[in-house]
């Protein structure tokens, strides 16, 4: 592939990659986001109903599977998610800004190659440890439980290796500002699991589930490379350990990995405790933690990804103005859209459970405790959503440290709380959600207040969250009506479209509300749909 010119051609290449996004960006991932979640909620249906919660057993047990995650996602978003594209985007972005596209390949390429370097030693030490780093994550497992779950974590393994290749793709797109390919990633990886499930899981159990997770990682990898070509992508054999930028790179992302480390700590304490509880723990956590991240993909994540390209370019101006207004917009959109989902997921929380999660072997019992686990987790629905536009923001000035500080103080109140909680209270696995919302709460105060600090400007307008607030406990008002007057039951197919009807309610509830009271992000809302028409 000939070498990208540049001047003039530089132009022509934005045209082309923004021609791309036939959506706006932040709506295009959205809906991604949505159909990826989509395809996880069907994921975790089939999960359920194939193993169910409390009564798994053998390679059957839902708890080893989750728990043999650990590690290989620990890997993941250790030294790929959040740590590559905070070092990575900001420096390549400036390259890009310069014109300096020969020293950006040549970044790109060095990450590349020694991202791909550093994985591959760490994940082959991790297999061959698995047995001792098994009794770190789940101490409570012993015997056939104890041996499965080494199994299954030794397959993970493969995944946060093909993963490092494609965050340093999709970091070069988001640099890019084009959202296409890396959008669709995740639908292939969840369709992967999915035909493990269907294909596998009858005569493999779980076994066959992961094979389906390292199938999916790779189709997750295979589908980024078209976008390639798009961004004249020219990759350089060296490694460039030398080169000042890529010490830079590591120099942002050794604190970012510190700070990961410490939220990774906080997640592998909840499964060891967990492991001592009774089983289906595990399983009930991550259940409920998927169902929230359905919102928590599509708001909060969405927002972040989408706004880090154009916070990083803002915090190279002299003045801080301009980086100001566009992190209270991001932030107040999301508000705008993440509270009045988790009113209406706290309100529809028994209904969505049976739905997606009460068949099979997954019982009654199980989905009463999910539904009790989520509506905990909720509570810090609006903090989770915050935290990464906030992080992200100080990643813009090539600040990791301020993240990595509020990362450990809160992940220490969430440890500390769930060993309160869960084992000195003997709450079960509702202490440990108690706990971790607890401490995600404290994270993004601490996140806010800092920020807020530093920019000596407000970056969140309390009084239209105020607003927000009140209309969105009105819309959980009329949806609770709506629940008396139509009540829950019946078919699946007559369970699927009463929860339809009450979103819908609310929604109308709360968007005719919004119009009401002339608020900002309901008229830009508006205009997105104007725009689509067109």
């Amino acid at each position: 592939m000939a070498p990208l010119r540049f001047g003039p051609h530089f132009s022509l290449l934005i045209m082309k990659v923004r021609h791309l996004n036939i959506l706006p960006p932040t709506l295009l991932l959205a809906l991604s986001a949505l159909l990826s979640r989509f395809l996880g909620i069907m994921r975790d249906h089939l999960l359920a109903k194939t193993f169910g919660a409390t009564a798994g057993t053998g390679i059957n047990n839902l708890d080893t599977y989750y728990a043999a995650f650990r590690i290989p996602d620990m890997l993941y978003n250790l030294l790929i998610f959040g740590a590559i594209s905070a070092a990575f985007i900001p420096i390549f972005t400036q390259y890009k800004k310069e014109g300096k596209f020969k020293d950006a390949w040549e970044f790109a390429s060095s990450m590349l190659h020694l991202m791909l370097i550093a994985i591959l030693v760490i994940a082959g030490a991790s297999y061959l440890l698995a047995p001792y780093l098994v009794h770190v994550v789940a101490g409570g497992f012993q015997g056939e439980q104890l041996e499965l779950t080494v199994k299954l974590m030794r397959i993970l393994l493969l995944s946060p290796i093909l993963f490092s290749i494609t965050s340093i793709l999709v970091s070069i797109q988001d640099s890019f500002k084009t959202f296409l390919f890396r959008s669709l990633g995740p639908l292939f990886y969840n369709l992967g699991i999915i035909v493990g499930i269907l294909l596998f899981a009858e005569n493999f159990g779980v076994v066959g589930v992961v094979w389906g997770v390292v199938m999916g990682a790779g189709m997750d990898l295979l589908v980024q490379l078209p976008a390639l070509r798009l961004v004249h992508f020219k990759h350089y054999w060296l490694f460039g350990h030398k080169r000042q930028d890529v010490k830079e790179a590591f120099k942002l992302i050794l604190p970012r990995i510190f700070g990961l480390s410490v939220t990774q700590l906080t997640l592998i304490v909840n499964t060891l405790i967990a492991s001592f509880l009774m089983t289906g723990s595990i399983t009930v956590f991550y259940l409920s933690d998927n169902l929230q991240a359905v919102p928590l993909g599509m708001i909060g994540i969405s927002f972040a990804i989408t706004s880090f390209a154009t916070l990083s370019e803002l915090a190279s101006e002299e003045t801080k103005e301009a980086f100001a207004t566009e992190i209270q917009r991001v932030m107040g959109q999301v508000l705008f859209l993440i509270i009045p989902a988790t009113i209406g997921m706290l309100s529809l929380r028994h209904e969505v459970i049976d739905v997606i999660l009460k068949y099979g072997k997954f019982s009654q019992s199980d989905a009463l405790l999910t539904a009790n686990v989520l509506g905990f987790l909720l509570i810090s629905l609006f903090a989770q959503s915050l935290i990464p536009i906030l992080g992200r923001g100080f990643y813009a000035y090539h600040n990791t440290k301020t993240p990595v500080m509020a990362g450990v103080i809160g992940s220490v109140i969430s440890i500390g709380g769930s060993l309160l909680l869960a084992m000195g209270l003997d709450m079960g696995i509702i202490g440990i959600a108690i706990a971790y919302s607890t401490g995600n709460i404290i994270n993004f105060a601490i996140l806010y207040a800092l920020m807020h600090r530093h920019l000596q400007i407000e970056i969140i307008h309390w009084a239209n969250v105020f607003k927000i607030i009140l209309i969105s406990t009105i819309m959980g008002s009329a949806v609770y009506m709506a629940k008396l007057l139509t009540p829950f039951g019946g078919t699946t197919f007559h369970q699927i479209g009463l929860l339809i009807l009450y979103t819908v309610i609310g929604l109308m509830v709360y968007m005719a509300l919004a119009a009401f009271l002339g608020m900002q992000e309901s008229k830009m809302i508006w205009k997105q749909i104007r725009r689509l028409k067109k």
